[in-house]
């Protein structure tokens, strides 16, 4: 390997020890290595779909590891003693037909839950292979054991008895607390996760794979004082029946089977209409409501109305396990989402913008898939925005601000979403998603009576510009319009939402539009003009000092102690409604800190586009999604995100920084 690929191989990883350099065939190759101080995983993902964890991991022990009697003597004599006891368990201690990895012991009961691993060989497992034959099968089938050890835990209340017993009693400091068991929840999406890995049946020295289940444990104690007899109940008892529950004869083969069956269609489906013209689909019969604003699980009433594909543009595809499929195919191009308020607009637009991603069965939008670039865009008053050129859409601003490489820590509605379209055409985005409701006004539309009234103005809206996007990008746009004709003029495509039923109604927008004219005849833009590819200094993304805590989904909370003078940042994602899932962000955050210790230097060649695609290649795909986070560390909470997510995310730092090309030294 020479060049550019050589030079990210080198600079992600990728080694003669890890990834596809070591054992391509099916299953990759695994070599795990123990001794009485080290427990150090070596592994790979090859086309097999073995999943990969994230290189070398330490626990260390003071004696040899041990067995579940050893482990239960230790905890039974636990009892009484301060709470740093604990951290005699760290270690790997055999389960009979399996194994236990304590791989950290929280520092006292209100401290980060406990992290452990459970790891059961595939010959006592005995999951079919054809369960996961390759990648996206594997992503199906870790996820729904995931889901089956959620429901497990769940019925256990979340608890050991013995814990639960402290539920009735005050919930102050010397109150019993602890026995929670937590594992990654899953949404709705199906998404590669690091809470359940398969490692390949055997590696090159013999050493033996199997499934693992990565999990937090809060230890049982009262105050500081540990409580032997629920520690006892919780490693004997409840680490036990999960044990169980990662063998197959405790699933229905019929349900898990149907599973990742399902999601293995639903990634065919994608690349059919990807490669048939198309940038969405929606099958017949799809539900699209959710239950509520505050839930992704579909809307439960008998009068939801299942969803029809007008005639002229129903598709058929025939998937390799579903057999034929029917439903709304959406063409390239501009497309128009039409109708009254509450009609179903909104709702067909945020089905479509997690088409991207794969759902379980039963969600209501399983086979509803569109292209795995599409991104929405919103509107975002006071984000930051850096050396964005937004001269296609605003121009002259009066403070005199340059726009071919505008910056601001405080963005108002036109500039953020002026920005956003930019910076997802940079990104690879080949679909826009715009609804008006979360738009700027201005942004979208200026009709005849303001451009009489007002006419210094630096914005050329959307409307003029979408149909040279497309043409000169390739770039399609999906837009909910409610109350702006003008769009009538631009649309190739245009749809009506009546009481959740969908009908094409192009031929009377093109007359309307003929009977009523607009101005965007006498505006529209010739050619939107190049995208020019930034150059990201790596020196400004976070390192791996930066204090960085992820809030929730959409929140994280970046504390510059290695920055003199910069104050604390709160980084708001909440306009990247594709990010689905905590563990998204968590995984985001760690790929910030990897590419920041990696590189080294801000003289990485490629652009921000080029690197992230390198990175998600020479990490993601060789390491699996726990390869963003350092060797000595394990996580079970991560999910992973797109490249799109991760240059967004990167995109709204304050302090991030980006050279144009001519500035660039090679």
């Amino acid at each position: 390997m020479s060049g550019r690929g050589a030079y990210y191989k080198q600079l992600y990883g990728g080694g003669s020890n890890r990834g596809r350099g070591r054992g391509r065939g099916r299953g990759g190759s695994q070599a795990v290595v123990f001794d009485s101080h080290i427990a150090q995983d070596h592994t790979s993902r090859g086309s097999g779909g073995g999943h990969s964890s994230n290189g070398a991991h330490h626990a260390k022990r003071h004696k040899s590891d041990g067995s579940r009697g050893e482990l239960l003597r230790i905890v039974r004599a636990l009892g009484g003693k301060p709470y740093p006891a604990y951290r005699d368990l760290l270690g790997i201690w055999g389960l009979m037909d399996s194994s236990l990895f304590v791989d950290h012991v929280q520092a006292d009961p209100y401290a980060s839950p406990s992290k452990l691993r459970l790891r059961v060989p595939h010959a006592t497992a005995s999951f079919p292979e054809s369960l996961f034959s390759n990648h996206i099968r594997t992503v199906a089938f870790c996820d729904y054991v995931t889901r089956h050890i959620c429901s497990i835990i769940d019925a256990m209340g979340g608890k050991s008895t013995a814990a639960q017993a402290g539920r009735t009693q005050n919930t102050n400091w010397s109150s019993p607390k602890g026995g929670q068991l937590t594992v990654d929840r899953p949404g709705q999406q199906v998404l590669e996760r690091t809470s359940v890995i398969l490692y390949p049946h055997t590696s090159t020295d013999g050493a033996q794979g199997g499934i693992e289940l990565r999990f937090c444990a809060s230890l049982p104690a009262q105050g500081r004082t540990i409580l032997g007899d629920a520690a006892y109940e919780l490693f004997s008892r409840v680490i036990t029946s999960l044990v169980d529950n990662l063998k197959y004869n405790a699933y229905d083969p019929q349900a898990i089977d149907g599973f990742v069956n399902s999601v293995e269609d639903q990634e065919d489906l994608r690349m059919q209409v990807t490669t048939s013209g198309l940038v969405a689909f929606v099958p017949n019969g799809a539900i699209l409501p959710r239950g509520s604003g505050a839930s992704d699980a579909p809307m439960g009433s008998p009068s939801v109305i299942q969803f029809t594909s007008p005639p002229k543009l129903e598709r058929t595809f025939v998937l390799p396990h579903r057999g034929a499929i029917s439903g709304m195919g959406i063409p390239k191009g501009i497309t128009m989402i039409a109708g009254g308020g509450f009609h179903g607009k909104s709702t067909l637009l945020a089905a479509l913008a997690r088409g991207c991603y794969n759902h379980i069965p039963g969600d209501g939008r399983e086979f509803l898939v569109t292209s795995p670039n599409l991104v929405s865009i919103q509107g975002e008053d006071g984000r930051s925005i850096t050396n964005v050129d937004i001269s296609p859409f605003i121009s002259a601003l009066p403070s005199g601000t340059p726009t071919t490489s505008f910056s601001t820590q405080d963005a108002s509605g036109s500039t953020s979403m002026a920005a956003g379209v930019v910076e997802a055409l940079e990104l690879g985005a080949d679909t826009l998603l715009f609804d008006e409701d979360t738009c700027a006004t201005n942004f979208l539309i200026r009709d005849r009576r303001m451009q009489r009234l007002v006419s210094a103005d630096p914005i050329t809206p959307l409307v003029y510009n979408v149909r040279a996007m497309f043409k000169t990008h390739g770039v399609s746009s999906i837009l909910v319009i409610g109350g702006c004709g003008d769009y009538c003029d631009v649309a190739d495509l245009v749809l009506e939402m009546r009481n959740y039923t969908c009908s094409d109604i192009t031929a009377r927008a093109k007359r309307v539009a003929q009977e009523i004219p607009s101005a965007v005849i006498e505006h529209e833009v010739a050619a939107f003009g190049t995208v020019r590819p930034r150059y990201l200094q790596y020196t400004s993304l976070p390192s791996s000092e930066t204090k960085i805590s992820v809030r929730r989904r959409t929140m994280v909370d970046i504390s510059h102690r290695d920055m003199a003078g910069q104050d604390p940042e709160t980084l708001d994602l909440s306009a990247l409604i594709q990010l689905v899932h905590d563990s998204q962000t968590r995984a985001i955050v760690a790929a910030l800190k990897r590419m920041s210790s990696t590189s080294g230097a801000a003289t990485a060649s490629g652009s921000l586009l080029d690197v992230l695609k390198h990175f998600d290649a020479a990490v993601f795909d060789e390491d699996g999604v726990g390869g963003v986070v350092p060797k000595d560390r394990i996580d079970g909470f991560l999910a992973r995100p797109r490249v799109i997510e991760v240059g967004m995310t990167i995109n709204r730092l304050v302090c991030i920084d980006f050279l144009w090309p001519f500035a660039y030294i090679y």
